[in-house]
Parts: C-alpha cells; sequence; structure tokens
C-alpha cells in the first residue's frame, strides 16, 4: 500500500510547493527575529530603567545636586510609589483599608442590565434593586493612580503599609526636560 501523503504529492505542482517551503521558512525565520526582538527589547527596557532609577540618581546624590542642566536637558530624579492589590489579596487589602479609615479610595460599582427602552424601569430599580428581583452586578477596586498616591501619602508621613498587601513599589525616576 502507498502512503496516501506520498501519492498525493504526484498531483501537486513543484514549483508552487517551492514557493509553499519558501513562505514557511521566511514565517519560522521571521518568528524568530520577533522573538530575538522582543528579548533585545525586554533587555534595553532593563537597562534603561537601571539607568533612570539607580545610576543617574546616584550620580547626583554623589555631586550633591537634585537636577543639573546638560546639553540634553535638565536632568533631575523623584521618588515614584506604585502599589498593587492582587485579586487573591483584594479582600484582605479593603478589610484592611476599611479598618484603617482608608475606605474611601475604593471605588464600588454596582451595575444592572435593561433592554432597550427601559431607562425608566432602570431609574426605578436603583433605589431597590433587590427587593425587586434584580441581581445587580458589583464590583470594588482601587485605581492604580489612587493607590499610587495613597502609598506616597502614606510613606511619607510615615505610617506603615502592609507590603504582602498592596505590593509597594518605590523607586527613584530619572526625568530629562
Amino acid at each position: 500500500m502507498v502512503d496516501p501523503m506520498l501519492d498525493s504529492l504526484k498531483n501537486v505542482d513543484k514549483e508552487k510547493t517551492s514557493k509553499l517551503v519558501d513562505l514557511a521558512k521566511t514565517l519560522v525565520d521571521t518568528k524568530k527575529e520577533i522573538e530575538n526582538a522582543e528579548k533585545s527589547l525586554k533587555s534595553l527596557k532593563s537597562k534603561a530603567q537601571n539607568i533612570s532609577e539607580e545610576q543617574i540618581p546616584k550620580f547626583l546624590q554623589e555631586m550633591g545636586v537634585d537636577a543639573i542642566k546638560t546639553p540634553f536637558g535638565t536632568i533631575s530624579y523623584n521618588l515614584k510609589y506604585r502599589g498593587y492589590i492582587s485579586k487573591a489579596n483584594q479582600a484582605l487589602a479593603h478589610e484592611w483599608l476599611r479598618k484603617q479609615g482608608h475606605g474611601d479610595i475604593i471605588k464600588t460599582e454596582v451595575s444592572a442590565s435593561f433592554g432597550m427602552g427601559e431607562s425608566d424601569k432602570a431609574q426605578r430599580m436603583l433605589a431597590n434593586l433587590r427587593n425587586n428581583g434584580m441581581n445587580p452586578n458589583f464590583k470594588e477596586g482601587v485605581h492604580h493612580s489612587t493607590l499610587s498616591a495613597w502609598i506616597k501619602d502614606m510613606t511619607e508621613s510615615g505610617k506603615d503599609i502592609p507590603d504582602e498587601l498592596f505590593g509597594e513599589y518605590i523607586a527613584n525616576e530619572t526625568t530629562i526636560k
């Protein structure tokens, strides 16, 4: 019995097959180039981060200046504050914020879906959603910029924040203007 794959190749145009193989090779090569470019980009971003967050601020500190004018612009640095509340820590983080008197930074969103032309019904139901059989969506979260500003305020006022809940990241950031 002849292999069906080999048998099917008898009727295939050899020139088109050659072009197809060339295209497949080009695709494989292009994907490798993309992978290499992504690795290179990641390396360049890491290098830029190191220069911005560590090397330039260190030089400015050693020079005893906060900023300096250069042909590239005025070079300075500031502390940047970042934070992240993971899904796994969200309930504990929100509970901690509320207990510490910071619950006002938590954004709460309640929504329900209504059909076309049901705007009046939606307005009436807002006051009494659950009593009228609606099951609204409920979502809470702290916007990343709100969290960053809050972390900055708490850190600068010397208050402790549980790192394990808020994923604090405080680092120098160089600016060139």
